[in-house]
This record gives structure tokens, sequence and C-alpha cells, in this order.
């Protein structure tokens, strides 16, 4: 005779203590706070600014060089940046590379400014007041001083550092502008970010890209409107020449500096580098002539 007591623990028990269970682990998970994005604290440094602000906003604002512009105008970081740059002290700052990086984050942050205080949907050429465009309009408060976007380029920036790698840190918010950066330029990295940059300009085919059978180079504008710039690294070709990672763009670049290869420069496409651009008309148009390059030809 058996004396093994019945089980009381079958099929219908365990759909009974599940049914029991879920419930309860899904009301738990429920009350546990939603993870969110933390925002930064100001800290700023000696100049007054604290780029970690600029930085979380590129960070959670700009994906594939691309920016929303509505979110960064709804996010009040933004305005404490803006504020913290009218009172920047840049010559407190110790070293030229943190003098240059705050320059950079200055003049990309007033261009974001300019087109959500302008309500810009198209393109940045569409704006002009008292016959003065974008970039030439004194409205942006640096240093205590109101400028225009030109005056922090070339004045405060071309002249006094001579590097021409800041063209492909400068971003005019269009699409044939190197991409923003996602992240804030720090004079401590200065040197690495300007080089990535550099090599991520180079090897981008908006940029720089060669025909097939190597008889022809298609560069950005930037590298014509700017041509003297490069003077110091030997010219543009050679610069680029270094960075190119292609062999085939490589050995066109070669050509080219032999006089070999002929060179073109790729119509600007000045459509707004909006995430919400909705704008399908041709990639050359606007059409404007060849005056702006993140700001305006030198000595136009």
């Amino acid at each position: 005779m058996s004396t093994k007591k019945p089980s009381y623990y079958g099929p219908f028990f365990w759909v009974a203590a599940i049914s029991f269970v879920v419930p309860l682990v899904v009301a738990f998970k429920g009350l546990q706070p939603i993870p969110v994005t933390t925002k930064p604290t100001p800290h700023p440094d000696v100049s007054g600014v604290d780029h970690a602000l600029w930085d979380y906003l590129l960070k959670t604002y700009v994906e594939n060089g691309l920016v929303d512009y509505e979110g960064i105008a709804r996010d009040y970081l933004f305005r404490t940046y803006l504020r913290e740059l009218a009172e920047a002290e840049p010559d407190k700052l110790a070293t030229s590379d943190a003098r240059l990086a705050l320059l950079v984050n200055a003049y990309n942050a007033f261009v974001v400014e300019g087109v959500i205080s302008h309500k810009i949907r198209h393109s940045v050429t569409d704006y002009q007041r008292d016959s003065k465009g974008f970039f030439d309009v004194e409205e942006h408060i640096f240093n205590s001083r109101t400028v225009s976007l030109n005056t922090i380029e070339h004045e405060f920036i071309r002249k006094p550092f001579k590097d021409p790698r800041i063209h492909v840190a400068l971003v005019c918010a269009a699409r044939s502008c190197p991409s923003i950066r996602p992240e804030a330029y720090v004079g401590k990295r200065l040197n690495r970010q300007l080089d990535d940059q550099s090599n991520l300009f180079a090897n981008d085919p908006k940029y720089v890209t060669a025909d097939a059978n190597g008889d022809r180079l298609r560069l950005s504008s930037l590298l014509d409107w700017y041509v003297d710039d490069w003077d110091e690294s030997g010219g543009y070709l050679v610069w680029l020449e270094a960075r190119v990672i292609s062999p085939a763009i490589k050995k066109t670049i070669a050509r080219a500096r032999r006089g070999e290869t002929e060179i073109t420069f790729m119509t600007y496409d000045w459509r707004l580098n909006s995430q919400a651009s909705t704008d399908k008309s041709d990639p050359t148009t606007p059409k404007q002539n060849a005056n702006f390059g993140s700001g305006s030809i030198p000595n136009d």
C-alpha cells in the first residue's frame, strides 16, 4: 500500500500563482522612478562660462549633424549658457586653447540663437535686416559687447589664432557646413577635437570626393573661400592628403597637387541643418552667390 501523499502543486496551482505574482511585480515596477537625463548644474570656469551646459545641449539636441532647434529653444540651460557668454571674460583663461574653445563654442551657440530668434525655417541666407545678412547683424552679446558672427569669426578667431582647422569646427546652420560636433570644445582636448573634426571632414564625400577615373577632384567650397588660411599648412591639398584614408582619393589629390587633375568646388547647400526640416527641394538650392563661408569670404 503506497504511503505517498497526494500533491497539490499541479499545473493549475502554478498558473494561479503566476497570475497572482505578475500583477504585483508590474505594480512594483510602476512605482519605481522613471530615470531622467540629469541636467548639469552650472559651475563656471574663471572666464565665467560653464561649457558643460553647451555639452549637454549638444549631446541632447544634435543627431547626425542635425539640430533640434525647437528642443534647444525650450531648454532653460540654453538661456543660461547665453547669459554666461554675454558676461564672459576670455582674457582670464590661462591658455590660448581654452580661449579658442570658448570662442568656437560661442560662435556655434550664437548661430543656434540666431536661427531660433529669427524663426529661420528654410535657410539663414533668407534673413536680412537693415541691408545686413544673418552673419553681419550685430546682435549677439559676448564679453559685454554686442557683436556679429562675422566679428567673432574673422576678428576674434581667424586673425589671432591662424588655424585652418577652425573652418571644420565653426558651423553656419547649413547642410553643407561641417557637421556640428555633438560635444563642446574644451581647451585641454581642443587639439585632438580639431584633428578629429579635420579627419571626419577629409573622409566625408559631402566635402571631399573624386571621379572614378581620378580625372576630377570635387571639394567643399569652404576650401576655396578660405584658401589662404591653409598657406602655413602647405595648402589645403597637402592638409587633405595627410588625412584622407581612401587610396584612390589620396592618389587623385597627389595628382591635383601636380596639376594633373581638375579641381571643382561643390555647390553649397544652404538649407537649414534642422532635424525638423521638411524641405524636399533640390539640394543645390537655395542658390546664392558664393559670398559666405561659415560667415563671409575673407577680404570680401
